[in-house]
């Protein structure tokens, strides 16, 4: 079994742990919600969200002892039953990481400051062997990156910001997985926040890119405040993920095909790939 196999079966076993801790975690949640609070099943969002933060602080101190008892045993066993999915979880992840060592890639990926061994197998796991990708078009599409008719697939997806429904043959041509474009979602916040300073760490006092890919996305955050001022700030930043996965999906489609040494990576210094121009792009 070569490596992008070996992955994929040890993310097979990642996936199936993932499921079973969110499905603990949300049973609990919701009998703390339901039991420890004064939720109501008309609350409005903003409620909700109020809620939602007093469980997270009612299940955190159980945790430590404090509360209600019947609750401090309810936290206390359910983690333990969450315990050897977590261990499977880790396993599995550790797996993964070693086996990047094998993937053309290893070495440069070592070079991009926040993507990590256990993102470049993730992504693997999810797409497979990437010299099976004619261009980063085919990669963009299979990780949920192409747009369909001027949107991308989680717009679709969503019950706003979509112009109609797809018809069934149009999510045949054009399929979505949302689980998988989660997973692709947190590897390039991941990556960014890695290659940004914090506004209250700059002189200006404004948030500054600090690695290639930072400065990606904040040319295109720039860029849409001047071509969609009707954006909220959300928005904005979804969409600046976005063409920055596609600009590192793109440097990473080309590395894979085309291995060479790494480039030591400097804060701020001036991006020489074709993916610089990619912020100005929809």
């Amino acid at each position: 079994m070569n490596a992008v196999e070996a992955i994929k079966g040890h993310h097979r076993r990642r996936r199936y742990a993932m499921k079973v801790q969110q499905k603990i975690d949300r049973a609990l949640e919701s009998f703390v919600r339901i039991n420890a609070t004064q939720w109501t099943y008309d609350a409005s969002e903003a409620d909700r969200e109020k809620f939602n933060r007093e469980v997270a602080k009612i299940i955190a101190s159980a945790r430590k002892g404090d509360g209600d008892k019947l609750i401090v045993e309810l936290v206390q066993k359910t983690d333990r039953g969450r315990e050897p999915f977590d261990a499977i979880r880790k396993a599995a992840e550790s797996a993964m990481e070693k086996l990047t060592e094998h993937l053309p890639v290893a070495e440069w990926i070592k070079g991009v400051r926040g993507a990590g061994a256990l993102g470049l197998a993730t992504i693997v796991a999810e797409a497979g062997d990437l010299a099976n990708y004619p261009n980063p078009a085919k990669l963009w599409k299979r990780l949920g990156f192409a747009p369909y008719d001027g949107h991308a697939g989680s717009s679709w997806k969503r019950q706003t910001w979509r112009p109609r429904t797809l018809t069934a043959e149009e999510w045949i041509a054009n399929p979505f997985s949302g689980e998988r474009y989660a997973l692709m979602h947190q590897i390039i916040v991941w990556l960014v926040n890695h290659q940004w300073i914090g506004k209250a760490k700059t002189e200006s006092g404004e948030g500054e890119p600090n690695g290639p890919y930072g400065e990606i996305y904040a040319a295109r955050r720039k860029h849409t405040m001047q071509t969609h001022p009707d954006w909220t700030d959300g928005h904005r930043r979804m969409d600046a993920l976005r063409v920055t996965m596609k600009a590192f999906l793109k440097d990473l489609h080309v590395e894979w095909r085309n291995p060479r040494a790494p480039v030591e990576e400097k804060p701020n210094r001036k991006r020489t790939t074709k993916s610089a121009q990619i912020e100005a792009r929809p």
